[in-house]
């Protein structure tokens, strides 16, 4: 159930200890979850709870956060495309920045702070409840019955959330470029559908659900080795959120060059 290693000295290695400890909770985390699907034991009702719980403080943040982001994109996109002589190309460049790279972050800014945190509060209130050892006295096996299910409902919002701030985020910036800065609504949406491609936003959903797994994985291990009553658990999030944010970002740059890599050259743009 620990996945510790022994105490380091200096930050960089207690993050490494951090990560390595982890790595070792992810590699039970997956077992568990083929186990569980396998043998078709999946706690649904704690599934369900938890999608909702996750989707209930994460949608609304990231509809509203996308609304000034699209409306900031298509103001520079805008602005820099008058000044290039480009005005045809601006629905290319907003489908580009938005279904590429500004979608995906901002799921991993609400799955990583938001559900992310409320995740590890969840369960750490759990472990200094000891309810977590009560769990495992009588035979039951937590992460099967608690951090599978969270993982599993983050992933499930993850994509669905990516869907619609994708949607949120292309509509703020059509409206604005239409209706505040006269463009034609007819060359943006042929260039919009002219460049943005079908992989570009499947690579978007594929990043989301990388971001979902990381932010519940890590949420769920900080939780389940908090600490120290209340002050404890609010460590616990704290630290959930400062190594969630690190590591979705270092998991964004890895796929993003794999699919520039990989992809791009095959397909072009």
């Amino acid at each position: 159930m620990t996945f510790e290693l022994p105490p380091a000295k200096g930050p960089v290695s207690h993050f490494a200890n951090e990560v390595g400890a982890l790595i070792g909770f992810s590699i039970a985390t997956t077992v568990a979850a083929v186990r569980v699907l396998v043998r078709r034991k999946l706690a649904w009702r704690e599934l369900l709870d938890q999608a909702w719980r996750i989707a209930s403080v994460t949608s609304a943040p990231a509809l509203l956060l996308m609304i000034p982001i699209g409306v900031l994109i298509a103001v520079t996109i805008g602005s820099l495309a008058g000044q290039l002589g480009a005005e045809g190309y601006t629905g290319a460049v907003v489908g580009f920045v938005i279904v590429g790279q500004a979608s995906a972050l901002v799921c991993a800014l609400m799955l990583a702070g938001v559900g992310g945190s409320a995740i590890c509060a969840d369960l750490g209130s759990r472990t200094i409840r000891e309810e977590v050892e009560a769990m495992e006295v009588l035979g039951l096996n937590v992460i099967e019955r608690l951090v599978v299910p969270r993982v599993l409902a983050a992933v499930i919002v993850g994509v669905a959330l990516c869907a619609m701030v994708t949607a949120v985020g292309v509509s703020a910036c059509f409206l604005f470029q239409v209706v505040v800065q006269n463009s034609s609504a007819g060359s943006f949406l042929t260039a919009l559908s002219q460049y943005t491609r079908l992989s570009d936003f499947v690579v978007a959903l594929v990043k989301s659900m990388a971001f979902a797994v990381t932010s519940a994985l890590v949420a769920s291990f900080k939780g389940l080795h908090a600490k120290g009553g209340p002050s404890g658990v609010a460590d616990a999030v704290n630290e959930a959120v400062v190594l969630a944010f690190i590591l979705v970002f270092i998991v964004n740059t890895v796929l993003s060059q794999l699919y520039s890599v990989l992809v791009v050259p095959v397909g072009g743009y």
